[in-house]
């Protein structure tokens, strides 16, 4: 094969068998990745079976693209049944863990059981080892990764691994690799830790066969030369998402607090990233062959070093009323080497913050800590005592409803979550597409949706951008921010465009946001790479099969159309604040953008669940007959 490698692997923790099947006759229909992956675990998974049941597949997936010459081709996609969501869990991370495993010879690594005691995974080629991990249990993310490498004997194995918060099952525990990349949401730490597997480190000397290698390598060039000549290079690559941010506050995207507001004076005028970052940077780091390089590097002493991008510059600054940006940088180190998502954390910080501020709660239900907006020692200790599952922080690492149902049914009120996970912290209430994407999504991250970054685009240019959101999405109100019109077809059309990226295992923020805003590039090198002869058309068909076989493993789960929705808050709250003041979700004009995405998709706008003629249209028959019978 070209591009795939042409297996998966398969270990039994329990039994300690390893076994390998054939990629290939699931690449045609699923391509790899995030694709393929959701094959696998619809497969691999018995309904019932809990997440911290030794039964719940594990299960890492590269692309066909994954460790070839193209730029930003180290993703992987990581899948199981969430411990949070009950639901299909899909998290994302870059790095080089991805490319070492596919020349290893391993398209997609399949976990099962639970190991007797503490242990992580060898995989050295295509040699397998269950090696004992005792001496590792306790360690961070950081120490493991380091120590692992000393037992080796080689500096260049690449290592995931967990941190004392997958160990102790904090059900949003993530997974880390290098000093900061992560598959932060959906607890698939937990899930890890629950199989007593603290680490799998990989070494290899293979490679990836391409098709077209001359022309690949040629493309591959010239790809890389248009990143690095494109206006958004120049930002992230000096600065990631830093500066970004700030925009986003100034706009009235992210909101303040726990969703509490969405202009905070001190915050507009003090915001400290840039001037942080322009401080403390060693240099920007980026993933597997990528030059775009979004990765803040960060040393600051006393404090430490690591990398980190995107999320925690708002989770721990505005959405825990935060200003001063050592404390951003202590927690988002804290999160990193404990392994805990950063998102769910900062998010139930907020929560604490928000029960406290309402007099809801008092330091008797938080352990003798004050949760006063942007204290340092409530920010801190929040995160070590639910890594360490400590008092407050013991319940906590349950979940934020559990913890507001030990408090009372006011506590409850106020809990914003989406099918149990946080929300990210985007204001819904005046962008409505952002919104319907959070509702109707597998997951629910919006922004890396296009139609998403459209209605923040359209701030810099309303006229520019509302003509790209007709030649995109057939309606020009798909990139004004409060218009309702146009967001159902905006929001199918990005999800398979997203999906080509994690299926092919390259990052979407090259092929689909910043750089190449469609997913043709993508299309073109997956031919030379694999020697297939498929337009765009059809990678976006596997798009679309890929997204109704997540919404019917779903299903199957219990998901329905009433679980298609935002917290009350967002509809019966008017924003107080800002340049969207008074903006508030319309619940008519939501149903009914929500119907309009039904009826594109093919799914029963009653329920919510595909209908037996689209799923037979995606060559999903099986899996209309197992979950709608004959019905």
């Amino acid at each position: 094969m070209y591009g795939w490698v042409g297996n998966i692997l398969k270990v039994d923790l329990s039994s300690g068998e390893v076994t390998t099947e054939p990629t290939e006759p699931l690449v045609d229909d699923y391509i790899g990745g995030r694709g393929l992956g959701v094959r696998l675990i619809y497969d691999h998974y018995t309904p019932g079976t809990d997440a911290f049941d030794p039964g719940n597949p594990l299960i890492f997936n590269m692309g066909p693209l994954t460790g070839t010459a193209l730029s930003g081709s180290g993703r992987v996609d990581v899948t199981a049944l969430s411990p949070m969501s009950k639901l299909r869990a899909k998290s994302n991370f870059g790095a080089y863990w991805g490319p070492e495993v596919k020349y290893a010879g391993f398209d997609h690594i399949i976990i099962t059981g639970q190991a007797a005691t503490p242990s992580y995974l060898w995989i050295k080629d295509g040699d397998v080892e269950i090696r004992d991990a005792a001496e590792l249990w306790g360690k961070d993310t950081y120490e493991t990764q380091q120590l692992i490498k000393q037992e080796l004997g080689d500096p260049e194995v690449k290592v995931v691994c967990i941190g004392p918060a997958g160990e102790r099952l904090v059900r949003f525990a993530c997974i880390i690799t290098e000093t900061g990349d992560a598959a932060g949401r959906t607890g698939m730490g937990a899930v890890m830790g629950s199989k007593n597997l603290k680490a799998i480190a990989v070494r290899a000397s293979g490679g990836v066969a391409v098709a077209k290698p001359e022309e690949f390598l040629e493309l591959s060039i010239q790809i890389n030369n248009e990143i690095q000549k494109h206006p958004a290079y120049e930002e992230l690559s000096q600065w990631g998402v830093s500066r970004g941010v700030h925009m986003m506050y100034q706009m009235g995207f992210f909101p303040v607090g726990y969703f509490e507001d969405v202009c905070w004076d001190e915050i507009l005028e003090k915001y400290g990233a840039a001037d942080y970052i322009d401080k403390n940077q060693l240099k920007n780091m980026g993933c597997f062959n990528c030059p775009n390089r979004c990765m803040n590097f960060i040393s600051v002493p006393e404090i430490g070093k690591g990398v980190t991008s995107c999320e925690p510059f708002s989770g721990f600054t505005g959405a825990v009323w935060n200003l001063d940006m050592d404390v951003f940088w202590e927690a988002t180190l804290l999160v990193n080497k404990l392994g805990m998502d950063c998102t769910e954390t900062s998010a139930s910080i907020g929560l604490l913050m928000e029960l406290y501020h309402n007099k809801i709660i008092t330091e008797k239900d938080t352990d003798g800590i004050a949760m006063e907006r942007g204290s340092k020692e409530a920010i801190l200790e929040t995160i070590r005592k639910i890594a360490g599952r400590e008092g407050y922080g013991d319940i906590l690492a349950e979940g934020q409803k559990v913890f507001a149902e030990q408090i009372g049914a006011d506590a409850v009120e106020k809990v914003d979550l989406v099918k149990g996970v946080a929300p990210h912290a985007y204001e819904f209430r005046a962008f409505k597409g952002t919104g319907l994407m959070q509702a109707v999504g597998h997951r629910g991250d919006p922004l890396p949706l296009r139609g998403s970054l459209l209605e923040v685009d359209w701030h810099h240019a309303n006229d520019w951008f509302q003509q790209v959101a007709e030649e995109q999405f057939g309606d020009a109100e798909a990139a004004i921010p409060t218009s309702y019109k146009g967001k159902a077809r905006s929001a199918v059309i990005s999800e398979h465009i997203e999906r080509v990226a994690d299926n092919l295992g390259v990052c979407k923020w090259l092929y689909g946001l910043f750089i190449y805003q469609d997913a043709d590039m993508a299309t073109q090198v997956f031919n030379l790479v694999t020697g297939k002869d498929w337009d765009l058309n059809h990678l976006l068909k596997v798009s679309e099969r890929v997204r109704n076989l997540e919404r019917m493993f779903d299903v199957r789960q219990g998901l329905r159309r009433k679980d298609d929705s935002l917290p009350k808050k967002f509809f019966d709250e008017p924003l107080k604040s800002g340049p969207y003041k008074g903006e508030v979700l319309d619940r008519e004009k939501f149903e009914q953008m929500k119907d309009e995405y039904y009826d594109i998709r093919g799914w029963d706008k009653e329920t919510g669940i595909p209908t037996k003629e689209k799923l037979v249209e995606l060559n999903l028959a099986d899996v209309a007959e197992e979950v709608l019978g004959s019905a």
